[in-house]
């Protein structure tokens, strides 16, 4: 197939968790043959040309929230989404919240209301890099309605994703739901045998969303290690922090740790340090909201999610038109 796959971040220039997954399935797509082309906002890369046989949506709302990275004021332009959602054959896939969520991390925790509690005439600066100015709730928006109701095949990332996200948008939900298992190289993650030396190691960015405060509370006088960086406006006042370090040494990492920490405030679409930690052998401690513990199966067993991308790619191929 010809497909057009637009995602706000060009998923083979970023990093992040949803790039990471996302370049994924467009290799594995490549390899089975389709033809896929990428459109993006950040940076702007337009490879279509014609039309495609099937457009592929991915977090297209992916706003920065700062004035200085010009938040919404880069888009993908609204009447081209309009025209995909009304007149062209295409599926949505969310990596985060962003799609049905304007605000950093979901502050609801999916207890959305009409009136975002969370929204403020006041914030002036955040607003104008918004470009919204009232106290809606991003989910009543009609192109977002539109692009989750209209969608051939709503991809999520975990059990709890999907049920946070359909709980929002309600009756706007879609017809048809897919929820992509783990993709993790268990070539790299995986248990080593070595000495644990690190009582509990936390991965990722270091702030409110992924449980800063529950940390501090349960931990402020363990032997805790925090990898990663720390959000802006954050202090990190105990355990030791190792920084941010290479990809390439985070297994050796969770190879050290005995216990392996998650306790975020917002439900995490899945959150793939969890599955490379058990992989690696490491005792989880999480709480309700952590997507990767929502599947049905054990996620230290990489078999259990050994044919995700394959999974993911037979279920596009038989919307073949």
């Amino acid at each position: 197939m010809k497909i057009d796959c637009l995602s706000y971040f060009n998923p083979l220039r970023y990093g992040g968790g949803g790039e990471m997954i996302t370049r994924g399935l467009i290799e594995a797509g490549r390899r089975r043959g389709h033809s896929i082309r990428l459109r993006s906002v950040r940076p702007g890369v337009d490879e279509g040309t014609g039309t495609a046989d099937l457009y592929w949506l991915v977090d297209v709302f992916n706003f920065p929230q700062t004035l200085k990275s010009r938040g919404a004021w880069l888009r993908f332009p609204p009447a081209l989404l309009e025209d995909i959602a009304a007149n062209r054959p295409f599926i949505h896939m969310s990596n985060a919240y962003v799609d049905v969520c304007n605000l950093g991390h979901l502050p609801c925790s999916g207890q959305a209301q009409a009136q975002c509690a969370h929204k403020s005439p006041a914030h002036l600066i955040h607003n104008l890099a918004l470009r919204d100015f009232g106290r809606q709730c991003f989910a009543l928006d009609p192109l977002v309605r539109k692009l989750f109701a209209r969608s051939a095949l709503n991809i999520y990332l975990s059990p709890l994703h999907q049920r946070t996200i359909e709980g929002i948008l309600g009756d706007a939900r879609g017809r048809d739901s897919f929820v992509l298992k783990p993709m993790i190289d268990d070539t790299a993650f995986y248990n080593r045998g070595l000495e644990r030396d690190i009582d509990y190691l936390f991965v990722g960015v270091i702030g409110e969303a992924k449980g800063l405060a529950a940390m501090r509370e349960r931990f402020r006088g363990a032997d805790i290690h925090f990898v990663g960086k720390l959000a802006p406006g954050e202090k990190l006042d105990f355990g030791t922090w190792h920084g941010s370090v290479p990809y390439s040494e985070i297994p050796l990492l969770m190879n050290r740790a005995k216990h392996f920490v998650f306790l975020p405030r917002w439900p995490e679409p899945q959150g793939r340090v969890v599955t490379e930690a058990a992989l690696c052998g490491c005792k989880l401690i999480t709480n309700q909201n952590v997507g990767a513990t929502s599947f049905p199966f054990d996620i230290a067993n990489p078999a259990n999610f050994a044919g995700a991308n394959d999974e993911f790619w037979d279920a596009i191929e038989q919307l073949r038109p």
